[in-house]
C-alpha cells in the first residue's frame, strides 16, 4: 500500500511462532545478514496483542531507507507490518509509525483472494501459506522452513513501487545472492525470460544452508513491470535439483497478474 513517493507499507503473515520470529528480528547479526541494520527495538501492544517494534535501516536502489517493522503475535503465526521511507523524510517516518501502531485486525477471510496474481500449483506442490502478497508452495502443502531438505517455492511482489532499476540482470543476480538462510551463494547462470505479458530474468544459483550446510540450489525468476517486479523463487537441495527445478519452471509458466491488479 503506497503512502507517498518513496514510501510504502506492506502487511504479511509469517509462518512460525511469535517468540521464534521476534528472536530472529531482534538479533543484530541475523538482521545484518539480511542487509539491514537494527537501530532499536521495543515491546508494544497492538490491538490487544503483544508486539515488537523495530527501527531498521537498509540501503536500496541508491537510497538509504528507514523501516518501522512491527511483528505482532497472531493465532498460528506472526503478523508483520513494514513501513519503509527515505531516511531524510523524518516527518513522514513519524506518521508511518503512528499508522502501523494503530493497526487493528478484522475477521479472517481467504488470504488468496487479496493476491494480485494467480498461479497453478503442479504436483506434488500445494499452497502451504499465503502472507500478504506472497504465496509459499511446498510438497503436499507441508512447510518447515528449518528443514533444508524440503524444497519450496515462494511467489510474490516487490514491496516498494516506482522502482528505477537500470540494470535488471545485475539486480536479479544481486537479489538472488541475498537469499535469506543461504550462504556462500554463487550465480550459475542468468538468462532472459518472458511469462505472459511480463519479461525479466531467470537465475540459477548455488549455496549452502545456514543451519546444516546442506548444498542448495536456487531457481529465481524476476519479472519487471512499471511498479517494480514480481518474484518467483524456488529452493531445493542440490541433490534433487533435476527433479524440482523443472517443476518450479512449470509452475512459473502459469503465473499471471490479475486484471484488477495489472501493474504494467
Amino acid at each position: 500500500m503506497k503512502k507517498s513517493t518513496g514510501s510504502s507499507i506492506m502487511v504479511s503473515e509469517l509462518p512460525g511462532p511469535y517468540v521464534e520470529v521476534t528472536a530472529a528480528f531482534t538479533n543484530k547479526k541475523q538482521m545484518q545478514n539480511r542487509g539491514m541494520t537494527l537501530l532499536d527495538h521495543s515491546s508494544v501492544t497492538v490491538d490487544g496483542q503483544r508486539a515488537v517494534l523495530l527501527d531498521v535501516e537498509q540501503p536500496a536502489y541508491g537510497t538509504l531507507f528507514r523501516k518501522w517493522m512491527l511483528a505482532i503475535e497472531r493465532p498460528g503465526g506472526t503478523a508483520l507490518i513494514v513501513a519503509a521511507f527515505p531516511k531524510a523524510e523524518v516527518k513522514q517516518g513519524e506518521e508511518l509509525k503512528a499508522a502501523i501502531l494503530a493497526a487493528t485486525f478484522g475477521k479472517r477471510s481467504d488470504p488468496a483472494d487479496a493476491l494480485a496474481f494467480v498461479v497453478t500449483p503442479v504436483a506434488p506442490f500445494q499452497v502451504a501459506k499465503v502472507m500478504g502478497q506472497n504465496m509459499i508452495l511446498s510438497p503436499d502443502g507441508q512447510l518447515s522452513l528449518k528443514d533444508e531438505n524440503q524444497p519450496f517455492l515462494v511467489l510474490g511482489l516487490s514491496a516498494s513501487e516506482d522502482l528505477t532499476i537500470a540494470d535488471q540482470r545485475a539486480f536479479a543476480e544481486h537479489r538472488v545472492s541475498k537469499t535469506a538462510t543461504i550462504k556462500s551463494i554463487t550465480v550459475e547462470q542468468t538468462s532472459p525470460i518472458t511469462i505472459g505479458k511480463l519479461s525479466g530474468f531467470a537465475t540459477t544459483a548455488n549455496g549452502v544452508g545456514e543451519n546444516a550446510a546442506t548444498p542448495l540450489t536456487i531457481y529465481q525468476i524476476l519479472l519487471f513491470d512499471k511498479s517494480g517486479y514480481c518474484v518467483i523463487q524456488g529452493i531445493t537441495p542440490t541433490a534433487q535439483r533435476d527433479t524440482y527445478i523443472p517443476i518450479f519452471q512449470q509452475i512459473a509458466k502459469t503465473f499471471r497478474m490479475k486484471e484488477s491488479h495489472d501493474r504494467r
